[in-house]
């Protein structure tokens, strides 16, 4: 009996290291399919009578019907994932702080994960909250994720949306806004420019009146992290790390950028950084210009929030974010990384995709995958190169000095010889020749750099692997 017992551990051992090591490596269901009755209930949703006055009640069911529609599309067109991982991390909080703060309405409220790289999370006054995978990548404990559903949920419980869309109706239905309108309208001279200061007053009454709810909700977000057992100290270093987290586009010295493609057989001339080439998408942006608009921020400045979540007197510490990712929660920011490499790959962003897989690999996220998906991409490169279609899949609107401007200037100086090349060398090394990842990146590299039989190919990749993660793939428009 000892010995059956033993043996039988030993199997279970083996299974789990098995999940362990591939476990990662997979596809969270999109949100068309996996939240169908979401879908409907939006599609369903009656705006509630709350204006007597009907010019008002009218706006007020539009902007409620747009709210729905907004989100409806999100859904429909897989903006979201149903990732189980992500969303047992989000819920586990969120049952937590049900049960430390009961006098909270907590029953309709849902989360959901947002396919967006940009390190944020929202909510939307019905009781829908989006967490984004960006945001993952940067989240380093539980306290630190507590505090950001936790001001989520208080914009929820405070009914933030529902007074900012009254605040709206109340100036754009006043008789001063009105009255100046139509004075605008009658006027001869200066009309752009008493139209400009009207919608600057607007925006400006939007920012001040946004800014002061944001306050209000690190205030309840605070408490009911805090009740719910969580270190808010060391909650509140999230809202440092949201100062810097457009690093991972911005910032230079990420990875080296020669370093990563020397080896693969490609000319050398092609590393070599010119400049006097300024290459794509060299204009940064900015609303310095007008310093009026400074208060059209919706957010108080990350390092005033902290201070006053941890005392005003507390030192600001030094965080290292975000040009680098910690070895915390590592789970939970490689599923952020598979899904953000997935995504950006199916809107033909390959440049940014190129990017995120190979800061993963700097990162020591280590595997076949990253090295497929960076084959994946070249091959669209290329197969976009031969359609005179480049510039479309290789600007991903870099800021000057970022590595990914260097990236991105290096690939579309790259000849279509070279990135053929470049697919290959990333194709030797995903994996064995036996899975998915590398079978799906060969069959790419043969439709697009080969020029076989794209219908051939994909027959052959179903027949074989019909349950693969990548079958939607094939049905996906792509370079």
């Amino acid at each position: 009996m000892p010995k059956i017992t033993l043996l039988l551990s030993f199997c279970l051992l083996l299974l789990n290291c098995g999940i362990a090591q591939t476990g990662t490596f997979y596809f969270s269901p999109l949100s068309s399919t996996a939240y169908a009755p979401k879908i409907l209930a939006l599609k369903g949703r009656v705006p509630t009578i709350v204006y007597t006055d009907k010019k008002q009640q009218k706006a007020y069911a539009e902007i409620i019907a747009g709210r729905d529609k907004s989100l409806i599309e999100d859904f429909e067109e897989n903006q979201l994932i149903d990732d189980t991982m992500l969303l047992h991390k989000c819920n586990t909080i969120i049952n937590k702080m049900k049960a430390a703060n009961p006098a909270f309405p907590f029953n309709n409220i849902t989360v959901y994960i947002n396919r967006s790289c940009v390190a944020n999370a929202s909510c939307f006054g019905e009781g829908t909250l989006f967490v984004n995978i960006g945001l993952f990548l940067w989240i380093d404990n539980d306290d630190e994720l507590a505090l950001i559903i936790g001001h989520e949920l208080s914009h929820q419980f405070l009914n933030h949306a529902e007074s900012r869309i009254k605040n709206n109706i109340t100036l754009l239905s006043s008789d001063e806004f009105i009255a100046e309108m139509k004075a605008i309208k009658k006027s001869q001279d200066g009309k752009y420019e008493r139209y400009k200061k009207l919608m600057k007053d607007m925006v400006t009454e939007n920012g001040t009146h946004s800014r002061y709810k944001e306050t209000e909700a690190d205030s309840l977000g605070l408490i009911l992290t805090k009740n719910a057992g969580y270190n808010t100290t060391a909650a509140a270093q999230i809202l440092l790390k949201l100062d810097n987290v457009e690093d991972l586009f911005d910032a230079g010295n990420l990875y080296s950028v020669k370093a990563a493609f020397e080896k693969s057989g490609a000319d050398s001339l092609v590393f070599r950084k010119n400049s006097k080439y300024h290459g794509l998408s060299n204009e940064t942006v900015t609303m310095s210009a007008d310093k009026g608009f400074d208060s059209i921020k919706t957010h108080p400045d990350c390092v005033v929030r902290y201070k006053k979540l941890v005392g005003q007197t507390a030192e600001k510490p030094v965080i290292k974010c975000c040009t680098a990712i910690s070895p915390f929660f590592k789970g939970s920011k490689e599923r952020a990384l598979i899904e953000l490499v997935r995504y950006e790959y199916e809107k033909g962003q390959l440049t940014l995709c190129a990017h995120v897989c190979l800061f993963a690999l700097q990162n020591g996220y280590t595997g076949s995958f990253y090295n497929a998906f960076l084959s994946l991409c070249f091959s669209g490169i290329y197969a976009a190169d031969k359609k005179f279609q480049k510039f479309s899949v290789t600007d991903s609107k870099a800021k000057a000095n970022s590595t990914l401007k260097e990236l991105q200037d290096m690939i579309f100086n790259t000849n279509s010889d070279n990135i053929a090349t470049i697919a290959n060398y990333f194709l030797s090394n995903a994996g064995s020749q036996a899975d998915e990842d590398y079978l799906f990146a060969k069959l790419m590299y043969n439709k697009a750099v080969k020029a076989q039989d794209e219908a051939g190919l994909a027959t052959h990749f179903t027949t074989n692997l019909p349950h693969s993660k990548y079958i939607y793939l094939l049905n996906t428009k792509n370079p």
